[in-house]
């Protein structure tokens, strides 16, 4: 389906508006920004792009960025902890909420021994499913991470 649809800058395009439409970021609320900027980097490989500080202080925004994908990290002064039913998955899934954040590898048995490594919290074993390999671990929050790998899809052999 093609067809002219506006864009914001008054200029008309010949695509469809949904075309370019894709996930650019998840947010996390963290305790200590600092542990989680290093956390992030150390582990996942993430580097920051910018860091902001508004609220007089009291709220600190950084955005990481690995290729394309982005994370957002907010640290709001007095925060309230994780609630206990978001530090199990089993717990959380019952209410209506996100979940957790998921990275995409095309080697996840590399990445879970480096996650291995680097003794992060939470590391399951990995589930072998009908169509994914997938595994999750915990930020130093407690919140919970995924990592998943579509089978089938890579042709690039292990840069390990």
């Amino acid at each position: 389906m093609s067809k002219l649809a506006p864009f914001h800058s008054g200029v008309a395009m010949s695509f469809h508006p949904l075309a370019d439409v894709h996930v650019h970021h998840g947010a996390l609320s963290v305790a200590d920004i600092s542990r989680s900027i290093a956390f992030y980097e150390t582990v996942l490989g993430f580097k920051v792009d910018t860091h902001i500080t508004v609220s007089e202080g009291a709220l600190e925004i950084v955005h990481l960025v690995k290729g394309n994908s982005f994370l957002e990290l907010f640290c709001q002064r007095n925060a309230a902890p994780l609630p206990k039913h978001a530090r199990e998955s089993s717990d959380d899934i019952s209410v209506i909420g996100t979940k957790h954040i998921s990275f995409g590898t095309d080697f996840p048995d590399d990445l879970h021994a480096w996650l291995r490594r680097h003794e992060v919290a939470g590391l399951t074993e990995i589930f072998d499913g009908t169509h994914y390999k997938y595994f999750f671990f915990k930020d130093p929050d407690l919140i919970t991470l995924e990592v998943v790998s579509r089978k089938g899809q890579s042709t690039r052999s292990s840069p390990v």
